[in-house]
This record gives C-alpha cells, sequence and structure tokens, in this order.
C-alpha cells in the first residue's frame, strides 16, 4: 500500500486573480509523480469578501464561483467551471480531493434584523453582563444573486446564537440571542468558546441542522469529494461532526476521510473530542431551550484546562464537557465516526525545537503529541495558512527547520503529514523560495518509507531512525539522522538483508557511502543543523534522476 500525504493547495496570501483552480489542474500530473496521493482544496464558496475571501468568511455556500454576489461572479480562486474542471483533473491524476468545511459562522448578510441579546463577558460567555437589550444584527441571508437556484432556503437569526457587533449603535462585543444558548459541548478557553466570529450558527437548530445536510448531499453530489477537512471544531458543539459526519457517510455509502482542525496544542484536549467523536460518549443531558433571557446561564468549564482558574458555577462536567444541571430525561446521542485531527501539538513542538536550536532536547520532540499517543488519529503538519506571519495563529517555523521537520513528519511509520502549499511552492508575496529538499522527502515517502522503524532517540541533540523496507515496494528502506545542534554521527541498524550494503545520503550533503556491517548497521553522519537521508544506492541513484 502506498503511503499518503496530502498538500493544502494554498495560503494565505495568494493573489485574488481567479487563477488556483487553473494551477491544481494544471499541476495534477506533477503532484501525482512527486510522490503527493491527496489534494485539499480551500473553501471553494463565496465569501464576504467577495474576490479577496480566503473562503473563511462564509457568505452562500451554495456559490462556488457561479453566481454575481459581493462584487464578482467568480471567487479569489476561479469560477465553478474552473472548480470543477480542476477536481477532475486531479481525480484523472489518481489524487483524492479533500474539501474544506466551514460551518461554524457565516459573514456579509443581505439585511439586518433587530434582536434581543445579552452581553456576554469576554473571557467568560457564559457570564451575562448586562440585561436583556435590542441590537440590530447582520443575520437575514437572502442571496438575491442566486435567486433560489440549488436551494430557497434563507438563514435568519432563528439560525444564530450571537454575533459581535450592534449595527444600530456600532457596538462591538459578544451578543447571545435571546432564547439561545452557547453550544454546551465545546472548547473550555473563554468558559465556552463557542463564539469565534461573524454570526455564530446554531447547530442544535433543527432547522440549520437540516440546511447543512441539504447542502452537504447537494455538494457531494455536484463535486465529488474525497475527504473532508473540517474548521473550527473546537468552536461548535462536539457531537455536530458525529451526527453531520455520520449521515452523509451512510448518504455517499462510504467511509470518506475526515480531518479536524482543533487548534490547541494541549495534548488532553484533542485526544477528549476523539474520544468524544471517534470513540462516542455516554448519553448526555440537555435541557430544553431557554425561551427568555433571565437568570443565570452560566456554566462550568474544562476544570483541567491548563493556566485556568475557574469560578464555581451552578453546573457540573462530565470528562471535560459542559453539561448544564438537569432533571430532564437523557438524550441519545449517534454512535461515533472515525476522524483525524491535526496535531496541532507537534507543530508546535518543533517550533520550540527551532526556536531553541542546540538547547532543545530532541529527544522530546514527539513527547505529548497527538501521532505519538494516537498516531491513528494524527495528521501531522508543520504550517498552514493560519500560522503564516500576520494571522491570528502565527507561529510560522524558521526556514532552517522546516527540513528536520518534514522528515520527521514524512519518512517516519506513525501519522498522515500534510505538505504546506507555500512550504512546496513558496509563497511569492514574502518572497520566499521552495523548501529545499521538500520534493525528494516526499519522493522518498512515496517509494522508500516503508516497514519496521527503530528510534534512535537517544541524545540531546542528534536523533535518527531507520526503517527496514518491506518486499511490496523494491529498494525500500533508509536511515534518518537530524540534529538542531552541532553535526555529528550515530551507529544505526537496518537489519541483517542490508548487510554489506552501501546507503547514500539522498540530500546530497555526504559524498562518501556508508558501507553497513553483517548486522546492517553503520555509523551514519549529520551536518549542523540539518537532516541527512540514507537510501540504497538504487534508491539514491533514482532520487537523482528526478531532482
Amino acid at each position: 500500500m502506498e503511503n499518503k500525504t496530502i498538500i493544502q493547495f494554498f495560503e494565505w496570501y495568494l493573489p485574488s486573480d481567479g487563477t488556483l483552480w487553473e494551477k491544481a489542474e494544471a499541476c495534477a500530473a506533477d503532484l501525482k509523480n512527486t510522490g503527493i496521493t491527496s489534494v485539499w482544496l480551500p473553501p471553494a464558496y463565496k465569501g464576504a469578501a467577495g474576490v479577496s475571501s480566503v473562503g473563511y468568511d462564509v457568505y452562500d455556500l451554495y456559490d462556488l464561483g457561479e453566481f454575481d454576489q459581493k462584487g464578482s461572479v467568480r471567487t479569489k480562486y476561479g469560477t465553478l467551471d474552473q472548480y470543477l474542471a480542476a477536481v477532475r483533473a486531479l481525480h484523472a491524476a489518481g489524487l483524492e480531493v479533500y474539501a474544506d468545511i466551514v460551518f461554524n459562522q457565516m459573514m456579509g448578510a443581505d439585511e439586518t434584523e433587530k434582536i434581543t441579546a445579552v452581553d456576554t463577558r469576554p473571557t467568560d460567555r457564559e457570564e451575562q453582563i448586562s440585561g436583556p437589550h435590542e441590537i440590530e444584527a447582520w443575520t437575514k441571508f437572502t442571496f438575491p444573486g442566486r435567486g433560489g437556484k440549488y436551494s430557497d432556503h434563507t438563514w435568519d437569526k432563528n439560525n444564530f446564537s450571537g454575533t459581535d457587533f450592534d449595527q444600530s449603535t456600532g457596538a462591538k462585543g459578544i451578543f447571545l440571542f435571546d432564547g439561545k444558548r452557547w453550544n454546551q459541548e465545546t472548547d473550555s478557553e473563554n468558559v465556552n468558546f463557542d463564539y469565534l466570529m461573524g454570526v455564530d450558527l446554531d447547530t442544535d437548530e433543527p432547522d440549520t441542522y437540516k440546511a447543512l445536510t441539504d447542502w452537504g448531499s447537494w455538494y457531494f453530489d455536484t463535486v465529488h469529494p474525497d475527504g473532508l477537512r473540517l474548521d473550527a471544531v473546537k468552536h461548535m458543539s462536539f457531537d455536530f461532526y458525529r451526527r453531520w459526519l455520520r449521515f452523509m457517510r451512510e448518504r455517499e455509502g462510504r467511509d470518506f476521510f475526515a480531518v479536524g482542525e482543533y487548534w490547541s496544542g494541549d495534548l488532553k484536549k484533542l485526544l477528549h473530542y476523539l474520544d468524544v467523536v471517534v470513540d462516542g460518549m455516554p448519553e448526555r443531558t440537555l435541557p430544553p431551550r431557554p425561551q427568555k433571557s433571565s437568570g443565570d446561564c452560566r456554566q462550568e468549564a474544562d476544570e483541567s484546562a491548563p493556566g485556568t482558574d475557574q469560578p464555581d458555577h451552578s453546573a457540573q462536567t462530565q470528562a471535560g464537557v459542559i453539561v448544564p444541571d438537569s432533571d430532564e430525561p437523557l438524550q441519545p446521542v449517534a454512535e461515533g465516526t472515525p476522524l483525524t485531527l491535526f496535531d496541532v501539538p507537534l507543530h508546535y513542538s518543533f517550533l520550540r525545537a527551532a526556536q531553541n536550536g542546540q538547547n532543545f532536547d530532541m529527544r522530546s520532540l514527539f513527547t505529548d503529541t497527538l501521532v505519538e499517543a494516537r498516531p491513528e488519529c494524527a495528521v501531522t503538519f508543520i504550517d498552514n495558512h493560519d500560522t503564516e506571519p500576520g494571522q491570528a495563529l502565527e507561529s510560522y517555523i524558521p526556514e532552517w527547520f522546516k527540513p528536520i521537520a518534514y522528515s520527521m513528519i514524512l519518512l517516519r511509520e506513525s501519522g498522515i503529514p500534510c505538505v504546506f502549499y507555500g512550504d512546496y511552492y513558496g509563497v511569492e508575496s514574502a518572497n520566499e523560495s521552495p523548501i529545499l529538499d521538500l520534493k525528494k522527502l516526499i519522493r522518498i515517502r512515496s517509494r522508500y518509507a516503508y516497514g519496521p522503524q527503530t528510534d534512535y532517540f537517544d541524545d540531546h541533540s542528534i536523533v535518527g531512525f531507520t526503517r527496514n523496507g518491506d518486499a511490496e515496494h523494491p529498494d525500500s528502506g533508509l536511515a534518518v539522522l537530524a540534529t538542531a545542534g552541532a553535526e555529528g554521527t550515530k551507529y544505526m541498524k537496518l537489519g541483517p538483508a542490508f548487510a554489506g550494503k552501501n546507503l547514500r545520503d539522498a540530500l546530497g550533503r555526504h559524498n562518501d557511502p556508508v558501507r553497513l556491517d553483517e548486522q546492517g548497521g553503520g555509523v551514519f553522519h549529520v551536518h549542523g543543523g540539518y537532516v541527512s537521508v540514507w537510501l540504497t544506492e538504487p534508491a539514491y541513484n533514482d532520487i537523482r534522476i528526478h531532482f
């Protein structure tokens, strides 16, 4: 079986010239030949910012670059026809296509509505800091430019739970709508982190859930994606995607791939989310939805969250999930469905290693990461659109460390690696070139990174591992040595099957081969602040020919 490798086929600062879909179509064969197996495309629907929208300011889910809305027909990436042509080309090249799903928020409404709301404290969203008062919110989405094509559903205040702007006064805050509550199973940051931006979709509202399943059905019939990337899952009821994914998979008759973005460096939070969504959870208590703004609606947060001093609220928690007090009967929850998550803790471990250099203990690189704790559920990555300079989650890995980091996610046996567009193609707006040796590492993963793995994480500065290869992949097997500090050597073994063979550094930093002893072991060298990847001579020659 071929190793799976995803590429995120966009970055935040791409030009708004409508050419990305055409580029995806043109690059399909190159991606496949390099060793990419799956392509994550950006949100394809019309955003509030029109041609400048990266895709997360969702306006109309049904407008994939087809209707004259928000100042243009096309999106930042192109038209509907170009989008569908790109998907067909990627499929024809033998690549999977992953769609980016953004269900947490909407923006750019067509009309405002008068709504009774209460102000909530930004650092404790369950604490009301005002009485009920009227605001004017952008909550009515009628999509006049689409004219009801594909769906006549319109969105109004009943589909949302809150917003951050009062049009009538210009006031900013976090406003909870009357008769609503924040989703009660979300990340515990700010006590309840349901609200993120725009107008917040109320996924507990039956009409909202039905609208999202109707759209999902239409989208799968129209685009035929092979998998999904799910945006901002920490801001939505943990139960939502269990139900929605189950519905979509049963409808499609296939267990398609899904990866969620739960942005937290705290491994415990990721594991808990997976326990809820993948493994299922006990039946939970949900009281009737409130009908008016009165009383204290504060709820307990996850007391295990690091650095959080929580007050004694009137509710209780179960395994870190906010569960209100109630005597109402339990409501069953659908069975769990498979899901992976991006390994954010590993991203931050790479960042610490790069920032500290020779002072970082490389033995701890994978400590408290998802790929170590639950490898079957981990999608590993180095950077993405949100970590780029100037973005909300800015935590960009320094360029010098990226070849080391990519060797650690591409060549090891655990996790599904995701390559960043900006690292593969460069970031034109920042004058950044593609990461050195990245395409070599992807091809090595595709062809030669197979077989049992042996770790040599036994030194503060220099760490390595070997892969023993397998019969299915000719000339497979390798040795990897990396350091964030000074150069050095390490003895590592691939096993007796490699006895007497010569291994060469495919990244070209060492001219001389390493001849393996009767145990298939040898002394490998790495230059300071870099990585060496040692392959059999036929594999080494293959890499030289292609790069």
